[in-house]
């Protein structure tokens, strides 16, 4: 049996709603209608519904779009990659992504558009529709290529090595320019403190909207070593209690909330993974998705250091020689979330 050891709102949270309970009662005439209310509520009930909505969106898109680009190709065997020129026009444009699967080499066949390393120059990653296919009398298979808004046949014949190949199975058009828009510091910074505002925001108005209760015998006191806003607090605490005594409000059960930390901390390994693959991968747009998700859903369960480590990775996506020590820390940080967690679950 799980006992939960966690208050169930803070003064602060009570204090507020109490003041708004009292100024709103206070304020209103003793004549005033309920005709001439309806119109504030109604106002209040579509701002709180549209705060919900965009908070819930927010939160799919985090979940799809780390879902599909960082942990879908290290669980599923397909690959995803921004396209950067536009030598495959009009099918496929700067700024598409392409999504490849493994296909095997003895069914390859011209026409198909498949990725693989150039064997010239930086061997780089070439995506390229097949024009000739070459089978060797030891089995080996090559092929020329060439793009479809080239002129002319590349100017090298490949092996492809092993017994599959990357064969382009979806294009997603211009998700990697918005990737991409995502690296800028402008727009990284207002996603990395502003989503998480935004939810927080969300919260707050649900919780505030809530009817006050006739009786305070639900609440738990306070826990008087759990933090108060006027605190003078030096650095982000590990594990900041009020934003999920918010949660728990917000779901309507301590419970709940604690379950959900519970399930972050089940799942953290493997947002830590799609940040390491990322990196060593040097696909900068899978690691932004990857650090996102992890940020914005720190700080919905209050890890508020782990939270201020993906912001700062965020600055180092370019710099390869801090990866290794970037994934140390997160996982340290992660670490101390658990063990923090794990003192108010026993």
């Amino acid at each position: 049996m799980t006992t939960i050891d966690l208050p169930s709102i803070t003064p602060t949270v009570v204090a507020v709603r109490q003041a708004r309970h009292a100024a709103a009662s206070a304020a209103a005439p003793a004549a005033a209608s309920d005709a001439e209310a309806a119109p504030a509520v109604k106002g209040t009930t579509l701002v709180q519904r549209l705060a919900s909505l965009l908070g819930t969106l927010l939160m799919v898109l985090a979940v799809v779009a780390v879902l599909f680009f960082a942990i879908g190709p290290r669980f599923f065997g397909y690959q995803t990659a921004t396209m950067l020129t536009g030598s495959m026009a009009p099918g496929i444009v700067p700024g598409d992504v392409v999504v490849t699967t493994l296909q095997p080499v003895s069914g390859i066949a011209v026409g198909d558009v498949i990725s693989y390393h150039i064997p010239v120059e930086d061997h780089r990653v070439e995506t390229h529709r097949v024009v000739e296919v070459i089978r060797g009398a030891d089995g080996a298979t090559a092929v020329r290529t060439k793009g479809d808004a080239n002129e002319a046949v590349d100017p090298w014949t490949a092996t492809l090595d092993g017994d599959s190949v990357y064969e382009v199975a979806a294009v997603i058009p211009q998700v990697g320019n918005a990737i991409r828009m995502l690296r800028t510091p402008m727009v990284s910074h207002i996603l990395v403190y502003g989503i998480p505002a935004v939810l927080v925001g969300a919260l707050l108005l649900m919780i505030w909207s809530r009817p006050d209760e006739d009786s305070d015998e639900s609440e738990v006191p306070a826990d008087p070593a759990a933090p108060r806003p006027t605190d003078d607090v030096v650095g982000a605490p590990t594990l900041d209690r009020r934003i999920l005594e918010n949660l728990g409000e917000e779901l309507s059960s301590r419970t709940g909330a604690l379950h959900f930390a519970d399930s972050f901390v089940d799942m953290l390994p493997q947002r830590i993974d799609a940040v390491e693959g990322a990196f060593a991968a040097r696909d900068a747009d899978a690691a932004v998705v990857a650090l996102l998700s992890l940020n914005v859903s720190a700080s919905m369960v209050g890890a508020c250091r782990l939270e201020e480590g993906s912001s700062a990775a965020m600055d180092l996506i370019d710099a390869p020689r801090e990866h290794a020590a970037i994934i140390t820390r997160l996982r340290v940080l992660g670490g101390e979330f658990q063990a923090a967690l794990g003192g108010i679950i026993r």
